[in-house]
């Protein structure tokens, strides 16, 4: 019955759909069908019609879409993965921000930040496809009223949040243009507004918070954690600064990788960042400590890291703050400043601008050390206007400092506190000379150094006042003093480019200029009024007790202080301070003592007659002495005939030249790092004698008695005669010789007394046969032989055990008036005695861009193209081998094989902007400098007639960083050079 009710409904469905009706609708259907399927993938009609007005992106060719205004996106054909299509339209800023514009921009307007202003339309950029690009350029036109530009940026509204764009306006260009790596939504033009400045500073180990900086510092960068070997960090956090509840400011530490006059550890941040555990482990050791001290955040300051290991520094500063985020951390980076390389593009090394600016929620720039980049116009207004372009502004802290700077004219320079920095105006005179004075006699005081200085002068442009002098070594020194007006100046660029703030090196110190601070609180309110210094010298007088006599104030430009004794005798004190406010706060004070002498009465005696004497013969006069010429003590007289050499055949050592005013202690560990013995010091005779008699031994006892107290052997070379002891007719442009060799040598004999133990060589002169070392010509081989004869016989006569080095020759070709092929000039000294007279034999055999074991006579380098001096003009000072080699020669034909030769200078330098007349660096790389100073050591050591090597140098490229002595250092800012590690490593 069920299978015949079945079959009956069958018939009736077949005969419906048999219908016409029925039909109709089946035919429907199947339209229906066939539409849907038009809208579904891979046809898309629906999307197709729905983007008929979007530009086809396609692998091969991208796209390029330029709207009516000059706006254009520009898609780049690397990438695109897949073909797509993009819609870039205009939605005027009229629409845009009244909310007419449409539901879904509405909310975009309503959440502008504050302090952001839309200046130009809103760039609307609309994808349709599977994977958008990832290479494009966006060129937007900079509105009209968009001024000043420094205070423009590039923004996108994503949906939910205004993201700041990377960005770049090309010099005299009209269009502002960003290069992200993914396809945003949208694109605006807005004008910056300043908010309220943040003030960080730095503190010391063990150093205090100044009460000055309540209310003027919101942060301090407490300074004492160091990274350590596998990621570990050294230092305690429980010994920083643990601020109390009423204080103003958070503590957050700085991080680092190197110490204060210590060496910055490359091999520890380039190990870590190359193992991906120690890295994870690394940032999870922060993290913990951030954490568990409730630190806001981590400063992060690592130096010297190697250029191959950018993408891997980058890479742990993202996820650094990644894990800091997390935990509602805050990320602080310190970066080095970038070098300019054309007027929009700047070298930043190792440091990622834009990827770190996007990961850290602060980033420290530092500023230019020359006073000329703070002109209006300057380098610091290029940089500051590419540096907002790479990093969002309101994440810029300037680094800036309180000290100020000094340089010598060789170029060397060195920070200074504020109150060091002025200390040469404060060396008071007694005009007249004595201070011993009669009551009630005028005494008038002066300041010696105003007297050989220009005064201190005031550059408008960068806001700082600087003085040039004459120092007691004769050296002229230019300091730029860095006090409340510099400071102000530097602010203002945080105004006017609209920067999150400062962040102030030294602040805290108590050595600086006391209106910083007041300059700084004003700066709280962006306020930068300018600071007009009035400069006066505050004189005061104290009696025995202390208390004040007197006070009196003049002016800077005639700073003489007129005196009157009083009638009671005693002891004063004559102070003189500088001051920079018209007398209401001092810096450096110097001060001279004087007596004030009064007679003590006596009774008169009663007169009585005396009896006429009897005539005595006259006396006859007898000859007068003669005054030791040279000042000082007299000079020994030598034993007859010249002494033996101290020793025979001096043997072979290592040793290395340094900075005697660099750090000894970081030196001394560089040193013995290296595994070597020596260290060599220049110390030039008019430093030590400035005037006849009047020698200054104080910095050089301290620095040979803290080498010698290490157990480091000393070579002294002494060159430079004071101008009073030279001719009056040489060149005292340059450096020069004695007028008599006897002062020199009664010089020489005071040296060797004085440091017999500590001093264990002496190189008589430097590099006499260049017209620089010998007043304006080349000293003749007959007359330094002379000097040096006397010098020895002096020097022996008082310490019998110093050795005595000949002065070193420069490595040169016969040049009319300015310099003695070196090898002609060594046997003209031999010629005129040298083998009786020495203990060795001093060389310079310099490198410049020949390899240590080459063949001057052959040696072919094709990929030298800065210096073609070795390979183009043969000759053998162009080579170490060659100069070794040919005094070897001269010192056998003159039967002279028992002495070695000492080089106490050599090297080879490295730049890639070296200075003139140092070419050859460019062509020499840090590998090859470290593989030819190696094997310099070894060829000479397995020659056998090589004693001590000094190589030149260790530390200039930190005491004189950016001078041509740096370009041979093995130290610079960042850390060591390569061949450090290599000569650490070479077997001795």
């Amino acid at each position: 019955m069920a299978n015949q009710v079945s079959r009956h409904r069958l018939r009736s469905l077949e005969s419906a759909v048999e219908t016409t009706i029925a039909g109709l609708i089946i035919y429907g259907l199947i339209v229906v069908l066939l539409v849907a399927g038009l809208f579904l993938p891979p046809v898309s009609l629906g999307e197709r019609l729905l983007a008929w007005d979007y530009t086809k992106v396609t692998p091969q060719e991208g796209a390029v879409i330029t709207l009516e205004d000059g706006a254009q996106l520009s898609i780049l054909p690397e990438g695109v993965s897949s073909r797509s299509r993009v819609k870039f339209s205009i939605v005027p800023r009229s629409n845009f921000l009244e909310g007419s514009a449409g539901a879904d921009l509405l909310t975009g307007a309503e959440n502008i930040p504050p302090w952001l202003v839309m200046k130009s339309p809103y760039y609307r950029i609309q994808f349709r496809g599977q994977e958008p690009p990832s290479r494009l350029v966006l060129s937007i036109p900079l509105p009209g009223d968009a001024d000043p530009l420094r205070t423009v940026d590039l923004y996108s509204w994503n949906g939910e949040a205004w993201v700041w764009l990377p960005h770049v306006i090309p010099p005299g260009d009209s269009f502002i243009e960003s290069s992200p790596n993914y396809l945003p939504q949208s694109v605006v033009v807005m004008q910056t507004k300043p908010l309220q400045p943040s003030v960080s500073a730095d503190l010391a180990p063990a150093g205090t918070v100044p009460d000055q900086a309540r209310d003027a510092v919101v942060e301090i960068n407490s300074q004492g954690l160091y990274l350590d070997a596998n990621g570990e960090i050294r230092g305690d956090p429980g010994a920083l600064l643990q601020p109390d509840q009423t204080a103003t400011y958070v503590v957050m530490p700085t991080l680092r990788n190197w110490e204060e006059g210590g060496v910055v550890r490359s091999d520890l941040i380039d190990n870590m960042l190359v193992d991906q555990i120690a890295r994870r482990e690394h940032i999870q050791r922060i993290v913990e400590m951030v954490v568990r001290n409730a630190y806001p955040g981590i400063d992060i300051d690592y130096r010297g890291i190697s250029i191959d290991l950018r993408d891997d520094y980058t890479r742990f500063i993202t996820e650094l703050a990644e894990a800091l985020h997390a935990n509602q951390k805050q990320l602080s980076v310190r970066l080095e400043l970038p070098v300019q390389v054309s007027a929009d593009r700047w070298d930043t090394g190792v440091y990622d601008w834009v990827a770190i600016g996007a990961a850290a929620d602060m980033v420290k720039v530092p500023v230019p050390e020359d006073i000329r980049a703070f002109e209006p116009g300057g380098q610091m207004d290029a940089m500051l206007g590419w540096a907002v372009g790479q990093v969002n502004r309101y994440k810029i802290q300037l680094l800036i400092s309180t000290r100020s700077i000094e340089q010598t004219q060789e170029g060397a320079k060195r920070r200074l506190p504020y109150t060091e920095a002025l200390s040469p105006f404060t060396q008071v005179n007694v005009e007249g000379g004595s201070t011993i004075v009669g009551p009630g006699q005028q005494v008038t005081f002066s300041l010696a150094t105003l007297q050989q200085s220009t005064g201190i002068e005031f550059d408008p442009a960068s806001g700082t006042y600087w003085f040039a002098y004459i120092d007691p070594n004769g050296e002229q020194r230019t300091v730029w003093v860095e006090n409340a007006a510099s400071i102000a100046r530097k602010l203002q660029y945080v105004a006017e480019y609209n920067l999150r703030g400062v962040a102030v090196q030294n602040l805290l110190s108590e050595d600086n200029d006391a209106q910083i601070w007041e300059v700084i609180r004003k700066f709280m309110n962006l306020v930068i009024p300018p600071v007009e210094n009035q400069f006066a010298v505050v004189w005061t007088v104290q009696d025995s007790t202390g208390g004040v006599v007197a006070q009196d104030q003049t002016s800077l430009t005639d700073p003489r202080y007129a005196w009157t004794a009083p009638q009671q005798g005693g002891e004063y004190l004559i102070a003189a301070a500088i001051s920079s406010d018209g007398g209401a706060n001092s810096a450096a004070r110097g001060s001279v003592q004087v007596l004030v002498a009064t007679p003590t009465p006596v009774p008169t005696p009663t007169p009585v007659a005396t009896p006429t004497p009897e005539p005595t013969p006259t006396p006859k006069p007898r000859p007068k002495p003669q005054a030791e010429e040279g000042g000082g003590q007299p000079a020994p007289q030598p034993a007859q005939g010249a002494p033996a050499p101290a020793q025979g055949n001096l043997p072979f050592d290592y040793g290395i030249q340094v900075d005697p005013r660099g750090n000894k202690s970081a030196n001394i560990g560089h040193i013995q790092a290296l595994g070597f013995r020596w260290v060599k010091l220049q110390m030039p005779w008019k430093e030590v004698e400035p005037e006849p008699g009047n020698l200054q031994w104080g910095m050089w006892d301290d620095v040979i008695g803290t080498y010698a107290g290490a157990g480091i052997k000393v070579l002294l070379s002494i060159p430079k005669a004071p101008n009073w002891a030279r001719p009056p007719n040489d060149d005292k442009s340059v450096e020069g010789p004695p007028a008599d060799p006897a002062t020199f040598a009664n010089f020489l004999s005071q040296v060797a007394s004085r440091y017999n133990g500590k001093v264990q060589a002496i190189e008589v002169w430097n590099e006499q046969n260049l017209w620089y070392e010998g007043g304006g010509s080349p000293m003749p081989p007959d007359q330094y032989v002379a000097m040096l004869r006397a010098a020895y016989q002096a020097i022996k006569a008082v310490n019998p055990g110093m050795i005595v080095v000949s002065g070193a020759m420069t490595p040169a070709g016969d040049v009319g008036g300015r310099a003695i092929d070196d090898v002609n000039y060594l046997n003209a000294m031999y010629a005129a005695g040298l083998k009786d007279v020495s203990d060795a034999i001093g060389a310079h055999p310099s490198g410049y861009n020949c390899p240590a074991d080459a063949d001057w006579q052959t040696i072919e380098d094709p990929t030298a193209t800065s210096f073609r001096g070795p390979f183009d003009n043969r000759h053998h000072s162009w080579c170490f081998r060659g100069t070794m080699e040919g005094y070897r020669n001269v010192m056998v034909a003159n039967g002279d094989t028992a002495k070695t030769i000492w080089p106490t200078e050599f090297g080879w330098a490295v730049s890639g902007n070296p200075h003139p007349g140092y070419e050859y660096a460019r062509d020499n790389t840090y590998e090859e400098q470290a593989q030819w100073i190696v094997s310099a050591y070894q060829q000479a050591k397995a020659w056998g007639w090589v004693g001590t090597m000094f190589l030149w140098n260790l530390d200039y490229g930190v005491t004189a960083a950016g001078t041509e002595l740096a370009a041979f250092g093995l130290l610079t800012p960042g850390g060591p050079v390569p061949a450090y590690a290599a000569l650490a490593n070479m077997p001795k």
